[in-house]
């Protein structure tokens, strides 16, 4: 409102200042003109007198126009003025009624042309505010359209262009929640779907083993044995599939907020030997962790273990019995770096493009896994910060190379 009252009274003061400026010099000069013209009109009547009546001395005239007139001799002469009808009010010569109409004209133009550029910047004025207000009106109905992509046109500082300004940035806001929604139910929907389809698989192998137990009353014990070892097996491993396809969709939409703590490398290390020494020693492959153990870090612990194990668990999953998986910490001034190396078969080009990606198996994996662990490992590091990389030859083994920035 206040940038409102600036716009109009502002250019008014202009105006004002110019229109008595103008008055000002238009009457300066009007006033040097009718003293000139007076002067004249004087001149003009001496001169006749003095033609007319040569024994005057010119002398006594001009002694008598510079002395006070009395009033009588005022008197006198609109007496005379009167007798051939020029009343007070009236000019006595033409010249001076006409310098009088001139600057009268002038005075009035000058008045109407400030009165006209005013009102003009009024109209203008009012347009602009009139086309601003469809302008937001048509945002607001694009808004309400679902229609997001608005763009300012102008960068004024007035209530307008203000108000512009901030629906443009609610539609920015709307516009990124609709967004990340979108991706959220998408993520959600295709989780549902891969557990759908992960899920299929053992539920029907269960359901025959079931149906055979249940159909064959005398089937052999060590035959039911089999069965139900083997249903418990499915049952552990759908158990293990859907925690960690429910926590990857939980880092999809956000839902899972990392904290950060102080951890000495070298423990943080061994607690992922610890977790996973069952599994070396039933694969016969080493464990071997070495670098910067001594250094201090800052990570979420819980869930950067449950991503190192998956990948480590990896790497033993595909390395020959009595091989080696190496551990290896560095620390840097601007990262902190893990290398996870394996002593396996190795993977070509076109299998690490997509060894990251969900619901992969690499040729040679496990039967019961499933190819969601790698996709599982880096959203946990990405989500702090970090970057996995992988870099393989066919028979020389693998490298998974961790890095944190600070």
């Amino acid at each position: 409102m206040k940038r409102t009252v600036s716009k109009i009274l502002l250019p008014l003061l202009v105006l004002l200042c110019i229109g008595i400026t103008l008055t000002s010099i238009l009457w300066s000069n009007f006033s040097t003109e009718y003293r000139l013209n007076s002067n004249l009109d004087v001149a003009s009547v001496i001169g006749a007198v003095v033609a007319a009546y040569p024994e005057v001395e010119t002398s006594d005239i001009i002694s008598r126009l510079r002395s006070r007139t009395s009033s009588d001799d005022v008197t006198t002469g609109e007496d005379i003025l009167a007798q051939y009808g020029l009343m007070p009010g009236d000019y006595a010569t033409p010249s001076s009624a006409a310098i009088i109409k001139k600057y009268h004209i002038m005075t009035l133009i000058v008045i109407i042309c400030i009165v006209s550029v005013f009102c003009i910047y009024l109209i203008w004025l009012r347009y602009k505010q009139q086309r601003s207000i469809r302008q937001l009106v048509d945002y607001l109905q694009d808004i309400s359209r679902h229609i997001y992509d608005l763009r300012p046109d102008d960068n004024d500082e007035d209530d307008f262009s203000l108000l512009t300004n901030e629906l443009y940035k609610t539609a920015v806001m709307l516009k990124e929640t609709a967004e990340t929604n979108r991706r959220h139910s998408l993520a959600l929907s295709n989780t549902l779907a891969d557990i759908s389809h992960q899920l299929r698989t053992p539920l029907t192998s269960i359901r025959v083993m079931v149906d055979n137990i249940y159909d064959d009353p005398d089937m052999p014990l060590d035959v039911r044995q089999d069965f139900l070892a083997s249903i418990s097996r499915q049952v552990e491993a759908m158990a293990q599939h859907v925690t960690t396809l429910l926590h990857l969709a939980r880092f999809d939409n956000g839902s899972i907020k990392l904290q950060p703590q102080k951890l000495q490398a070298g423990d943080f290390l061994r607690s992922v030997a610890e977790r996973l020494a069952v599994l070396a020693e039933l694969s016969d492959v080493e464990l071997e962790i070495t670098g910067d153990l001594d250094t201090t870090i800052s990570l979420d612990e819980h869930w950067q273990r449950e991503a190192l194990i998956n990948i480590v668990k990896n790497c033993i999953e595909h390395s020959p019995r009595g091989g080696v998986v190496k551990v290896s910490a560095l620390q840097c001034p601007l990262y902190f770096r893990l290398t996870v190396q394996d002593q396996g078969i190795g993977m070509t080009a076109k299998v690490q493009r997509h060894i990251f990606e969900r619901f992969y198996k690499a040729p040679g994996s496990t039967k019961d896994g499933i190819g969601i662990g790698l996709a599982f490992a880096r959203a946990i590091i990405e989500a702090e910060n970090g970057q996995i990389s992988v870099s393989s030859t066919p028979g020389q083994g693998t490298t998974f190379t961790i890095t944190y920035f600070s």
